[in-house]
């Protein structure tokens, strides 16, 4: 079994340059292997133009994987030493298992699971992103508020496995501290 040497944390607002900051991060690191796990659908024209841009900033290097679900279960067949994988949104992860109505805990508890398991000292570095959900303003709506509480609430269970969480705003990585006590 191989482990995951690594857990990277990167979170940021919409636009704030987590994505780039991410790659040149995992470019940084002794890898053979580059993973990009893209979740987000191109379900309407701005978002194939959103891709197209992502896919645009990445070198050949990078392998794509395109899952909006099953994000543990490409973890599982990607962990392999020498491999990078970056976890490009979970923001969009989150939001497609509301949109088809998964059961939202039963998945952050596979995908940490996946995580804490296979944590360990071998060559595998994970790169997660995600977007903050908490500093803009209240959601409208009951659904809007209902997001932003499981993904603020996921983030902080996520935050506590990393090794590394960084928070990026207008470009620029602030790393946060992995110090979480108990109450």
């Amino acid at each position: 079994m191989d482990f995951i040497k690594m857990i990277i944390f990167i979170l940021g607002g919409a636009r704030s340059g987590k994505s780039e900051f991410a790659l040149k991060l995992a470019e940084s690191l002794n890898a053979k292997n580059f993973y990009y796990i893209a979740t987000a659908q191109a379900l309407d024209e701005e978002m194939k133009e959103r891709i197209k841009k992502h896919k645009e900033k990445r070198n050949k290097k990078w392998q794509t994987v395109e899952e909006p679900f099953k994000i543990e279960e490409v973890l599982k067949k990607l962990n392999r030493p020498g491999n990078v994988i970056l976890i490009d949104c979970l923001t969009l992860w989150i939001t497609n298992l509301m949109m088809f109505e998964k059961d939202l805990k039963k998945e952050f508890e596979k995908f940490l699971m996946i995580l804490k398991k296979y944590k360990g000292k071998k060559d595998v570095w994970l790169i997660c992103i995600s977007n903050e959900v908490g500093l803009g303003v209240i959601p409208e709506t009951k659904t809007g508020r209902k997001f932003r509480d499981i993904t603020g609430e996921f983030h902080q269970k996520l935050a506590q496995i990393s090794d590394e969480n960084y928070f990026i705003i207008a470009g620029c990585p602030i790393k946060l501290t992995s110090f979480f006590y108990n109450i």
